[in-house]
């Protein structure tokens, strides 16, 4: 899982760089960043729009680990 987030962050670095290249007129990037520590996730975001996708981002994190601990019976 920690490989699949690293290759996705790259992949977003680069599809970024890309797209400024063919638009170079725009300078304003928009994006954020999600932290979570334990269950809580703590939002970075430059734009209302994009908090509230990864508001929903981090929520399915939650039900997803959740779900997972139940199933594996960690507790």
């Amino acid at each position: 899982m920690i490989l699949i987030g690293f290759l996705i962050i790259i992949l977003a670095i680069i599809l970024g760089l890309l797209k400024m290249k063919k638009e170079p007129e725009k300078e304003h990037f928009k994006g954020g960043a999600v932290i979570m520590i334990g269950p809580i996730p703590i939002i970075l975001s430059t734009d209302p729009k994009s908090a509230k996708i990864l508001i929903l981002l981090a929520i399915i994190l939650v039900l997803s680990l959740i779900i997972l601990m139940v199933f594996f019976k960690i507790w």
